[in-house]
């Protein structure tokens, strides 16, 4: 015992020098806060502030601008106030509520956005459920909610069914205009301002900034609308901009867009939505001394290969021919012209009555326009000759749908007599041979044959951009309806265009080759696209410019399109022509082709099954160096016996050639590709004639 109490206690080193090293490494820690608290104190408060001055929001950049081939503006942007609300999650619905209640204060919607009517019922339901506290709670008990919870369904849910649309229009009007500002407030996502009202009006904006300290998610921004000139004549093919889809949001988001961002949607606007889309400025300082630390930039321009002088020609064409029409249509008046380049595929105007996309969306039957490619068909496949001579004669074969006959007693033609008067039994004895039928003689049809036959002539067809993507540089083009295979007789029906159908841009293409000797042109909307211009009355410099693109060269040789093209000089050009007194008149050679479809459709005031005619025409000129050529589609009119006025699609063609003729004649060398040194020319003369081609067609389902 005597031992242990006299042992001394002891630290081992290592411990000793353990503690000192702590005491050091807080020495110097306390040492370097003192520093920069006491010294460079001020200057790291500065740099805070500074940050703290920073506006994370990103400013938008106007979309670049749209010119024609002329260098007129065709889309700008205006700058308007905007207002914006960012969501977050930690607001409360009764907060979200009160901001929407106190905006309907300052700002006025329009009443077609308050109409209670054109409002989702289920924004009204959710209002409703927010502000009916009491009511709400009687909808469902607290002891069926907890039932409800047990089977896992949402007492929320079955709260909405059981609104009333007593208790829904027990919402007043003055609160219709809460709903419109809540229910935009809360479209959009957390943390992403949302567009409330573009547009402000200045007393709008000054009250709203003069609350924004009171107004929680609430801003007032900067923003552009785009300004669409000649909205008659163009305005459906430049598209529209607005939100990002909710179904491409990831897509977008992966390219740098934030979820607010406005975007193109449809057509011009969608496919060159890259190109357009301006680069993002931002912000720094605090209210009045807010200033851009990056001034962003716009989206570059496009320079279209529309001529809108040219465009607005046809618009007044189009506008004046259907004026001359009424009673023609058992329904809505339709037509339609695209004209274009031959040599490059520039598209040089793309005009509808009254809506241009139906020139890409949608297709109709083009009657005796295919007849060119047919007769080159029989040509290069050799079953006819140059010098093959038919007797037009009304053809029956045996089996459903084989009666065929032309429109008038024609007599024994070659192919060029058989184009220039519109020959269905000519066409029709190229679809038989094509099937190894003689008519007369062959005691059936051999089915191998048949369908070698289909698909022979339709892969001609194609060649020339018939039913095949044109390729177009604009967004939801149609490629039309391929009808299959069927029984003998509609090869014959095929053979001059009334079975498959098209959109107006396929035949104005299929033209446009026959006119370039058979080179399928890529048809485009934009020529260039340029750099951004602060000073947007001159263009920037080039960027990028579309060179012709050929996609394909059809198989058929040289001299069997000269031999369709004499055929259509004929159409226009000579006394049996089937258009001859529409062009008399136009001071350029002209070459083209009438075409008629019949088919039914159901008239919309009676639901009367009545038939009707596709009345079509393509054109192209002058005939020896082609620089323009057209395709004319007028659906679904009645035909002259039954008080409908022939001709309509010609009379569109010719007054639409003249116009071209007239624009060079005002601008030399200018505008829409043409050559100063070309001639000018005069008005184009109405007539009422107009070929009538007999035999079936497709009743509209």
């Amino acid at each position: 015992m005597a031992s242990r109490k006299n042992k001394k206690p002891s630290i081992p080193f290592r411990l000793n020098v353990l503690f000192f090293a702590v005491f050091i490494l807080f020495s110097i820690l306390i040492l370097r806060l003192g520093y920069v608290q006491i010294v460079e104190g001020d200057t790291y408060e500065e740099d805070v502030n500074e940050t703290a001055s920073t506006s994370a929001s990103r400013v938008d950049a106007p979309r670049g601008i749209m010119y024609d081939r002329n260098g007129t503006e065709l889309v700008d942007n205006n700058l308007i106030l905007t207002l914006t609300y960012t969501n977050q999650r930690s607001y409360e619905d009764e907060e979200r509520i009160q901001t929407a209640e106190e905006l309907a204060e300052l700002i006025e919607f329009d009443e077609e956005e308050t109409d209670r009517d054109s409002m989702p019922e289920r924004n009204l339901q959710d209002y409703w459920l927010l502000t009916r506290e009491n009511e709400a709670e009687e909808l469902v008990s607290d002891k069926e909610e907890q039932r409800l919870m047990e089977n896992g369904k949402d007492p929320y849910d079955v709260q909405l069914d059981r609104i009333t649309e007593e208790q829904l229009n027990d919402i007043s009007d003055e609160e219709l205009e809460v709903v419109a500002i809540w229910s935009e407030m809360i479209s959009g996502y957390y943390d992403s301002p949302q567009r409330v009202k573009r547009d402000l009006t200045e007393g709008e904006a000054t009250a709203i900034s003069a609350r924004l300290d009171e107004l929680e998610g609430v801003d007032v921004t900067r923003d552009f609308r785009r300004d669409y000139q000649y909205t008659q004549a163009f305005q459906s093919l430049y598209g529209k901009v607005g939100s990002i889809p909710e179904e491409t949001v990831t897509e977008f988001l992966a390219k740098g867009y934030q979820r607010s961002d406005e975007v193109g949607q449809s057509f011009l606007e969608q496919y060159y939505e890259d190109t357009l889309r301006g680069k993002k400025g931002t912000v720094s300082g605090e209210d009045d001394d807010a200033e851009e630390t990056n001034n962003g930039s716009r989206g570059n321009d496009l320079v279209l290969s529309i001529d809108m002088d040219l465009q607005q020609e046809v618009q007044t064409i189009l506008d004046n021919q259907m004026a001359q029409s009424e009673g023609s249509f058992p329904n809505d008046q339709q037509a339609y012209v695209t004209a274009i380049d031959p040599n490059t595929g520039e598209i040089l105007a793309m005009n509808g009555y009254d809506n241009q996309l139906g020139n890409i969306t949608n297709t109709y039957e083009m009657g005796s326009t295919i007849k060119p490619a047919t007769g080159m068909i029989g040509l290069q496949e050799e079953v006819i000759t140059e010098d093959t001579k038919i007797n037009d004669r009304p053809i029956n074969l045996p089996g459903p749908g084989g009666d065929v006959s032309s429109s008038h007693e024609i007599g024994t033609i070659d192919v060029v007599g058989a184009i220039q008067e519109s020959s269905n039994v000519f066409m029709s004895e190229i679809a038989m041979r094509l099937m190894d039928y003689e008519y007369g003689v062959s005691d059936g049809f051999n089915d191998e044959k048949v369908d070698e036959a289909y698909v022979t002539m339709r892969d001609y067809y194609h060649q020339f951009g018939l039913g095949v993507e044109t390729s177009v540089d604009l967004p939801s083009e149609a490629t039309g309806l391929n009808a299959g295979k069927d029984v003998p007789g509609s090869l014959l029906f095929f053979s001059f265009g009334q079975l498959d159908t098209y959109t107006p841009l396929q035949l104005a293409q299929y033209s446009a080759t026959i006119a370039s000797d058979g080179k399928r042109m890529e048809p485009h909307l934009v020529k260039e696209i340029r750099e951004p211009n602060r000073n947007t009355d001159e263009m920037g410099a080039v960027l990028h410019q579309f060179e012709p693109n050929m996609l394909n060269r059809v198989n058929i040789d040289k001299e069997y399109f000269d031999i369709a093209q004499e055929g259509m000089y004929d159409v226009v050009n000579t006394e049996l022509g089937t258009a001859d007194s529409y062009f008399t008149d136009v001071n350029m050679e002209i070459a083209g082709k009438t075409g008629t479809a019949e088919r039914s459709v159901r008239r919309e005031s009676d639901d009367e099954v009545v038939k009707v005619n596709n009345q079509t025409f393509i054109a192209y000129g002058p005939y020896e160096d082609p620089e323009i050529a057209i395709a004319v589609v007028v659906p679904n009119t009645y035909s002259s016996d039954n008080g409908g006025r022939s001709g309509i699609a010609n009379s569109i063609a010719a007054d639409t050639m003249q116009a071209y003729v007239n624009l060079k004649e005002e601008r030399p060398g200018a505008g829409s590709g043409q050559d100063e040194n070309e001639e000018d020319g005069g008005n184009a003369e109405d007539s009422d004639e107009d070929e009538e081609e007999t035999g079936g067609g497709e009743e509209e389902q």
